[in-house]
Parts: C-alpha cells; structure tokens; sequence
C-alpha cells in the first residue's frame, strides 16, 4: 500500500471525497485547499501542502523569506517554501506550506493526517499575521 491510497481511504471515512489531478490528491477542509503530493518513486513519502498561502511579489519577497524561515523554525514538521509556478493559465510565486513524513508499513493516518492539517493551517494562519503586522 502507499501514502496515497491510505490517504485517501481515511478522507473518504470521514465524508471528504479528494480529487485527483497531476500532481496527486486535492482536498477541502475548514476552507482551506490541500494537495497531497505523489511520490512514485518513494509511495511511502507524506507530503500534504497547503498551496498558495500568500502572492509573493518583488515588494515583498524578503519579507516573505523571513516569515518563511519564522515558520520553519517553529513548527515542527513544516516546512514552509516560496513555489515559482507557471501553467496555462498564471504564473508567479506563492508561498507554499508542506508537512512531511516518511509512513511505515503500519501508519496511524487517523492520527497523522488530522495533526498534518492542523500544524498546516496553524503555520499558514502565523505566516499571514507575520505578513501583515506593520
């Protein structure tokens, strides 16, 4: 089995029916968009982002940077990045927040993906206050 499959067994026991697309499985909880991301080459590797949390812009980009190393430094498991994109539609950079995990052959997703959530939209919600405090 992999991370994928375990995740998205668990979503649907709790009535979150998630959406594939290219990148992996996306999910709405509480308001916010989440993407676990498919690793093929490691099916044990979690990753579940929180996607597009701020616009980075050039007036803001070390701001940026430094709320970002803020984020890392305290929540554990969080990693919070800046992700250039570009696709048919937009392109730019946004600040991403990812939780990360290598699972074992037992993981306790009803534990794990309830926390992976939580600690996601805690960083966001203080990234956003660190980005608007004058």
């Amino acid at each position: 089995m992999n991370a994928k499959t375990w995740v998205s067994r668990y979503l649907k026991s709790q009535g979150i029916v998630p959406k594939k697309n290219e990148l992996g499985l996306n999910f709405s909880y509480e308001g916010w968009n989440f993407l676990l991301w498919e690793d093929a080459d490691d099916p044990l590797f979690f990753r579940l982002i929180l996607p597009g949390v701020f616009d980075v812009t050039d007036d803001n980009f070390a701001e940026a940077i430094m709320a970002c190393n803020n984020v890392n430094w305290n929540y554990k498991v969080v990693k919070a990045v800046l992700y250039e994109f570009e696709d048919a539609h937009d392109k730019g950079t946004s600040v991403w927040m990812c939780f990360e995990q290598v699972l074992d052959a037992t993981p306790q997703v009803e534990e794990l993906i309830p926390r992976a959530v939580h600690s996601l939209i805690a960083a966001a919600e203080a990234f956003n206050k660190e980005m608007t405090e004058e």
